[in-house]
């Protein structure tokens, strides 16, 4: 076993995190910085590149500090981030040649529709338009295609460049396959999909194991070199750390949107509705496993509304308002606030309170409000080839045992939450101890970071039918016609 403690980067929508995790599994310390944002059109968000990565420097010092722990003692580096955003700059300066496109940015949405009813899967999360209309817009990336000294990658990309020195052009295949560029069964860049959105391969990645060795960060970055050693996705990370290893294994994690991944095996499943094949991970043994991820659009930007309109003045006070009421009094909510994701990919649905009367109160409409995001993550559950095993949740919403025990009653299903319930990071400090051998093996990280709760169904099997019943006449309520 090698060093006293792991380093963790998470770089995601609006905050970047760094984490110190001891090699017994334990969260030493923390650093977080937010990250802008600005919206120069209607429908466009766009970040700074250079604010990521001053960022990211920031909370690693930060961190570090704060464990008191020399870099020395530090076995690896793995860095995870959200996987939907685009990145453009100079392989040669290394400077960004144009803001990034958030992943939540609309620009393509009118390109997007064209190629899903041309019957292409595909949606404005993917980077391959992204990277697409760079190519026909942008001066700068144009110049740079054409002068061989284009990158193009997502956020995990443009870490590992800066962290290296520009030494390192790679990513991982689970952030790979979330570009629409990337052909998941063969696990290469799929050069039909690259001439389709003319997006020149030398402009991007190497795809590289999941979990391994990579290079070091300068000496001058955390005083003494790091090793580089993991590269993931967000969803994927989160997977990791909670020990989802076999087929069948799946987690949720319940934040702003809700997102749903189960383990198929070694290679990708066979896709259900709304649900798309990704590579989970490569390990450095050669292991690889794929999984179906799915969504729930409104999970705790629904609860974020609540709070805005006065039901609660935060999401702890609204679960403790539900678990005051014995029910919701006949009240429904359908979450669906900017339409019905996974297995329903009804863009046009709309979110619905139903069953109101003069006796609704505020903890009436807290708990139809958890209740509904709940039966909408059952609907997902119910979609995917599950096995029997626990479905693990982390994510701030995980937080309410309110819900994560509705969720237990809906599915009929034990639900295990995650000891850091912010598991993106702890999943990456994870993947890099496996590859500096501080852990011999995925199991032996799990076995750090068991459940901190457990959850089973108390309701009958009669009772949890009914509600369902109950639930799908609410959802054909909302559904476009």
């Amino acid at each position: 076993m090698s060093g006293q403690a792991l380093l963790a980067l998470d770089l995601g929508s609006t905050s970047v995190r760094a984490l110190v995790v001891g090699v017994d599994g334990r969260v030493l310390a923390r650093a977080q910085r937010p990250l802008g944002a600005r919206y120069p059109r209607p429908g466009w968000i766009e970040q700074d590149p250079e604010e990521m990565w001053t960022s990211a420097q920031d909370v690693l010092r930060e961190a570090l500090a704060v464990s008191r722990l020399d870099a020395r003692s530090v076995a690896g580096l793995g860095v995870v981030t959200q996987r939907g955003s685009a990145l453009a700059w100079d392989s040669r300066t290394l400077r960004p040649l144009a803001p990034a496109q958030s992943w939540q940015d609309q620009r393509t949405a009118e390109r997007v529709a064209g190629f899903r009813a041309a019957g292409l899967p595909i949606n404005t999360l993917a980077t391959a338009t992204k990277f697409e209309w760079w190519l026909k817009h942008d001066d700068a990336v144009q110049a740079a295609a054409r002068e061989k000294r284009l990158r193009l990658g997502t956020p995990d990309v443009w870490l590992a460049s800066r962290l290296s020195r520009g030494a390192l052009h790679v990513t991982d295949p689970g952030n790979a396959s979330c570009t629409a560029l990337f052909d998941v069964a063969g696990s290469e860049w799929a050069q039909g999909l690259l001439d389709l959105f003319a997006v020149p391969r030398e402009a991007l990645p190497e795809v590289v194991p999941t979990s391994g060795v990579l290079g070091e960060t300068p000496a001058e970055l955390l005083a003494t070199p790091v090793r580089v050693a993991a590269l993931a996705g967000d969803q994927q990370a989160s997977a990791f750390a909670q020990g989802v290893g076999r087929p069948g294994d799946a987690k949720l994690t319940l934040g702003t949107s809700a997102m749903f991944d189960v383990h198929t095996g070694d290679r990708p499943g066979e896709p259900v509705p709304g649900a798309y094949p990704l590579a989970l991970w490569w390990l450095g043994d050669g292991a690889r496993a794929f999984c179906l991820e799915g969504a729930v659009i409104t999970a705790g930007s629904a609860i974020d509304w609540l709070v805005e309109i006065g039901v609660a003045r935060d999401a702890a006070e609204l679960s403790r308002l539900a678990a005051s009421a014995p029910s919701s009094g006949g009240v429904a909510f359908v979450p669906a606030l900017q339409g019905l994701g996974t297995p329903f990919m009804d863009d046009a649905a709309r979110g619905a309170l139903l069953g109101l009367t003069r006796g609704s109160g505020r903890a009436e409409l807290a708990r139809a409000a958890l209740e509904g995001v709940a039966q909408r993550c059952t609907d997902v559950c119910e979609a995917f080839p599950l096995g029997t095993g626990p479905l693990r949740v982390d994510g701030g919403l995980a937080q309410s045992d309110f819900l994560v025990q509705a969720l237990a009653d809906f599915s009929g299903r034990e639900v295990a939450r995650a000891p850091e319930v912010e598991a993106t990071a702890l999943g990456a400090a994870f993947l890099a101890g496996l590859a500096t051998d501080v852990f011999a093996d995925p199991d032996a990280c799990a076995a750090v970071a068991r459940p901190a709760a457990r959850f089973t169904p108390r309701i009958s099997e009669s009772e949890r039918a009914q509600s369902r019943d109950t639930w799908q006449t609410a959802l054909s309520r909302v559904r476009a016609r």
